[in-house]
């Protein structure tokens, strides 16, 4: 069993006594190293392991939104208040239909919310529904009140996209 040297975390870093001319390693040659040093040969590709869901995500799956495709796109400035924490986030609405919509929060991070109760506030409309689906798009929104097929037109043709 071999100890710890601080050269094998940080190769850059000359240990004392040595020379600089080392120079730091490229990503590639540290993924070479690393394949050697493990026995792998250098001119095989890392595997991506496969992707695999948590056992809570096996247990209960997500239920999708069957009509996505009737989802348009638009971007209208809205308001998603939490009703059970009153807890208000600005954002956009980037996609609507008649029973859901999809709502993107104006910052960096989507916490999953999902099966929380909201309201969405933009322009006159206030609409109760609840969250069923957190993604990197925003949070999928059920309608409780649904929008007429003439409300969302309207909306799209003032706030739509070109597709």
């Amino acid at each position: 069993m071999s100890t710890y040297e601080d050269n094998q975390a940080y190769p850059e870093r000359p240990r004392e006594g040595q020379a600089q001319e080392r120079r730091r390693m490229t990503p590639a040659e540290m993924r070479e190293e690393i394949g050697l040093r493990i026995g792998r040969g250098a001119e095989e590709e890392p595997r991506e392991a496969p992707a695999r869901k948590s056992w809570l995500a096996r247990l209960w799956p997500r239920r999708r939104h069957t009509q996505d495709d009737a989802l348009r796109p638009c971007c209208v400035v809205a308001v998603l208040i939490l009703t059970d924490r009153s807890l208000a986030l600005d954002g956009l609405v980037l996609e609507i239909a008649e029973d859901c919509l999809i709502f993107r929060q104006g910052s960096r991070y989507i916490f999953d919310r999902t099966d929380a109760e909201v309201v969405v506030r933009f322009g006159e409309h206030e609409l109760r529904g609840r969250i069923i689906e957190t993604s990197v798009k925003g949070y999928l929104v059920e309608l409780q009140d649904l929008l007429s097929p003439a409300e969302v037109r309207t909306l799209v043709q003032v706030h739509g996209l070109p597709v």
